[in-house]
C-alpha cells in the first residue's frame, strides 16, 4: 500500500512537471532560441528589445528556467538584456531572481523523480556527477557557492548534485543566493564593455572583490569550526572506547 501511494505521489509530481514545463516553452520565443544560441547580441541591440520594458521578463524568465535545467546557449546573454533594458540595479537584480527560480526549479525537478532516473538522464556524466555530490557532502554550502560563482560550470550539475546530497533545502536556498550573485556579479564586469560606463567600473569591480573575500571568509570559517567540531568528537569517542 506504502509503494502504490509513493508511485501516485511520483505520478502527481510528475504530470505537476510536465505542465509547469510546457507552460514555460509555450511562453518562449523560439526565434529568440536561435539568435542566443547563434550568441548573436547585434540581434537584440539593433531595436529587438527597444520599447518592450518589463514585457521582456514575459521571454526573458522562461529562457532562464530552461536554460538552468537543459543548458543550450550562455545565461551571460540574458544577463546582458537584463543590464542594457533596466540598468545596474534592477538589471542586477531581476538576473538574480531569474538565476535562483532556474536553480530551484532545476532542484524540485531532481527531487520530484527516483534516484534512477537521474542516473539514466547522467548515465555519460555520473562520474563528474558523482564528484560533486561528494564535494557537497563534505564542504557544504561553500562549495556551492563556489561552484554557481564559476560561469562555465553547468547550473543543473550544481542543482542536480545538491538534490542527491544530504543538504538540507534551505542552506541550498541560500548558498544558491550567494553564489549566484557572485556569478551575475562576475559576469556583469566581464561584459561591461558592453553596458557600463567607465566611470563606475573600477567601484564596481572593487565592490565584487570586497563581496567575494566577505564571503569566503565567512563561510570559511564557518566550515572549520564544523569540521574542529567533528574532529573533537571523534577524539572523545575514541577516549570513551
Amino acid at each position: 500500500m506504502e509503494n502504490i501511494l509513493k508511485i501516485g505521489d511520483e505520478m502527481k509530481k510528475g504530470i505537476l512537471m510536465l505542465v509547469g514545463f510546457g507552460i514555460i516553452l509555450y511562453l518562449i520565443d523560439w526565434e529568440w532560441v536561435a539568435h542566443l544560441r547563434q550568441e548573436d547580441m547585434e540581434y537584440f541591440t539593433g531595436g529587438v528589445i527597444d520599447g518592450l520594458g518589463y514585457n521582456l521578463l514575459l521571454i526573458t524568465m522562461p529562457l532562464m528556467i530552461v536554460q538552468g535545467v537543459i543548458t543550450i546557449f550562455p545565461v551571460l546573454l540574458l544577463i546582458i538584456l537584463h543590464f542594457l533594458s533596466f540598468g545596474l540595479i534592477q538589471g542586477f537584480f531581476i538576473s538574480l531572481l531569474g538565476t535562483v527560480l532556474s536553480s530551484l526549479f532545476c532542484y524540485w525537478l531532481t527531487k520530484s523523480f527516483s534516484s534512477k532516473w537521474v542516473d539514466h538522464y547522467w548515465e555519460k556524466r555520473k562520474h563528474k556527477l558523482n564528484r560533486f555530490v561528494k564535494i557537497f557532502t563534505h564542504y557544504g554550502v561553500l562549495m556551492i557557492i563556489f561552484f554557481r560563482s564559476v560561469p562555465f560550470i553547468p547550473s543543473n550539475l550544481i542543482s542536480i548534485a545538491a538534490a542527491i546530497s544530504p543538504i538540507h533545502f534551505k542552506q541550498y536556498i541560500w548558498s544558491s543566493i550567494w553564489g549566484n550573485i557572485s556569478m551575475i556579479w562576475l559576469l556583469s564586469i566581464l561584459s561591461a564593455p558592453i553596458w557600463m560606463s567607465d566611470s563606475i567600473f573600477l567601484p564596481y569591480l572593487s565592490s565584487y572583490l570586497a563581496y567575494v573575500v566577505i564571503l569566503l571568509t565567512y563561510y570559511g570559517i564557518r566550515y572549520l569550526r564544523i569540521e574542529r567540531y567533528e574532529l573533537e568528537g571523534r577524539r572523545s569517542l575514541e577516549k570513551a572506547r
